[in-house]
């Protein structure tokens, strides 16, 4: 007997709203108008309100029918912005406005009748849980966009700087290089002794040009990865272990992060790991990337030397690393203890976005 009333009262509450519909959406259209100003921030948007504010209403009468209580025993329903991206503060601005129209306007339509308390709890219970789903899509979609222009101007500036290196310090270097190692056969050639300083200013030069060629590489990365497995993989292949053992091993999908996020963690990693088997003297080497939807967590560890990380130089790559870190709002940590090894462990938190948004 429980169970039918409340599917009757279900039934009273999605009908009060499917009755009233055209004239809530009419009275939230003048809402909007008299109220222009206070969303002059996205007047080009306001049209497609009233819009959103129907699909809104429709999802609403959908959650007051389902018959369970339990908001995680199904998923919340879809939500469909048709490309539309509005700042979180207006969406929220937006959404009061129509549930105070809907709630006044359910008041009145049920004044006095039995159990009116019962299915005004029912309206604005589905109707909380709808517009706090459509929030959380609209703040992660708008979280999604600017991570996008970020990585779009960080793009745009890596290749300035990279332009800039080629033109003007590339050419320079490389000039230097051929009159050195052209001074340096003139003088094998006359059988002269070749003096012992030029030699190592070619040398450097060489070296100065060879690292110049890796940081423009790295500058211009700026088309997504295909695949972080991959990328690794390549760089891997180009590395120069000795007797180092260097082990990889990527958990979970890379398709939960975005590709500006995958970039920069690729570049991180393959940092940490240019350090360590550069400078950790390790007999191994671990790098362990774990993907959660929620949570991206890279670790490269070794069981070399160690070092303070608190005397190393700046040329070490781990500011770098860390600014890297930062720009996808994630965190660097550098532990190394005596002659226990060291490790880097990055952490990125993972925006809740919609598969395709960004890539």
């Amino acid at each position: 007997m429980v169970v039918g009333k409340n599917d009757a009262l279900r039934r009273t509450a999605a009908e009060v709203l499917e009755r009233r519909r055209q004239p809530i959406l009419a009275a939230y259209r003048q809402r909007l108008a008299a109220a222009s100003d206070d969303f002059a921030g996205a007047a080009d948007l306001i049209d497609s309100y009233p819009t959103q504010a129907d699909a809104l209403l429709r999802e609403t009468m959908a959650e007051i029918r389902r018959e369970t209580n339990n908001p995680l025993s199904t998923p919340p329903p879809a939500v469909s912005t048709e490309g539309v991206e509005l700042h979180p503060r207006e969406c929220f601005r937006a959404v009061v406005a129509l549930a105070d129209i809907v709630l006044a306007d359910a008041l009145e339509q049920l004044g006095g009748q039995p159990d009116q308390g019962v299915i005004l709890a029912l309206v604005a219970d589905a109707l909380t849980r709808t517009t706090l789903t459509r929030l959380l899509d609209a703040s992660s979609r708008y979280a999604a966009g600017l991570m996008n222009e970020v990585h779009q101007a960080q793009i745009a500036e890596r290749s300035l700087i990279a332009r800039e290196l080629h033109d003007r310090l590339g050419h320079s270097l490389s000039a230097a290089y051929r009159n050195l190692e052209a001074h340096e056969l003139a003088q094998e050639r006359r059988h002269d002794d070749v003096d012992r300083r030029v030699v190592i200013a070619r040398e450097s030069l060489h070296d100065a040009v060879g690292y110049l060629r890796v940081l423009i590489a790295d500058l211009r990365l700026s088309q997504p990865l295909g695949s972080l497995d991959e990328a690794l993989a390549n760089f891997l292949s180009t590395v120069e272990t000795g007797e180092t053992r260097l082990h990889t091993e990527i958990n979970g999908d890379e398709s939960w992060v975005p590709p500006e996020v995958l970039d920069e963690v690729f570049l991180v990693v393959r940092e940490a790991l240019r350090n360590a088997v550069a400078h950790a003297g390790a007999r191994v080497i671990h790098a362990v990337i774990d993907i959660t939807p929620h949570e991206l967590r890279a670790t490269v560890a070794d069981d070399g030397v160690g070092f303070d990380p608190a005397t190393v130089r700046d040329g070490s790559g781990l500011r770098a690393m860390a600014e890297r870190a930062a720009v996808v709002g994630g965190r660097l940590a550098v532990r190394a203890t005596g002659d226990h090894g060291a490790s880097v462990e990055l952490v990125v938190p993972l925006l809740a976005v919609e598969a395709g948004v960004g890539r």
